[in-house]
């Protein structure tokens, strides 16, 4: 586990050093391009962009942290599907799954752990997609503007593939778990 934690951490770390310079390339050269929300809109320059992705960064990997060295599973015997197992993991009760995805659950170590498997993987292909992306605009590479042309907003399909990610990372730790719970109870 902790080789998997130090790994997983490295490339969360070098994923956003690769995001930041290959960002670094379209700020200064022409910051009026920089669409980051914090940039666009309240105005942070790049001490700012800095200080909120190291924060972001840091409590990611708390989370990761968590999840890896403090995180104890509840087990749950009574659910015989994944998403009563998964309501019952957030919410301590049956046929709440969908208010995992509105609703603060009631088991917060839970999410803790949870948010962190899950954010350090996304924000390690969401940062290499960044990075793909940019690189290849900055470079003016000939087959990405060949598909910029195709699919015209290459944006919405780099948001596309990292909320596929968020699913199915969350998908893989809640069916991870539910396997483990099935086996204890079994054995």
């Amino acid at each position: 586990m902790k080789l998997k934690f130090f790994i997983l951490t490295f490339l969360l770390l070098f994923a956003r050093g690769c995001d930041f310079y290959s960002t670094s390339l379209w700020f200064f050269d022409n910051p009026e391009g920089e669409t980051n929300p914090l940039y666009r809109l309240f105005g942070v320059g790049w001490t700012g962009l800095i200080v909120a992705n190291i924060i972001v960064v840091g409590l990611i990997i708390y989370a990761f942290y968590f999840y890896s060295f403090k995180y104890k599973q509840t087990k749950y015997s009574s659910s015989n599907n994944l998403t009563d197992f998964v309501s019952e993991l957030y919410f301590n009760e049956k046929g709440r799954f969908y208010e995992v995805f509105y609703k603060i659950p009631k088991n917060k170590k839970t999410l803790i752990a949870h948010t962190g498997y899950v954010l350090v993987r996304v924000v390690i292909v969401a940062s290499f997609l960044a990075t793909f992306h940019n690189l290849c605009q900055f470079y003016n590479v000939s087959f990405y503007n060949t598909f910029r042309e195709i699919v015209v907003r290459p944006l919405y399909i780099i948001y596309g593939l990292i909320f596929t990610s968020f699913l199915y990372f969350s998908y893989q730790i809640w069916s991870k778990e539910y396997r483990q719970t099935i086996e204890e109870n079994t054995n």
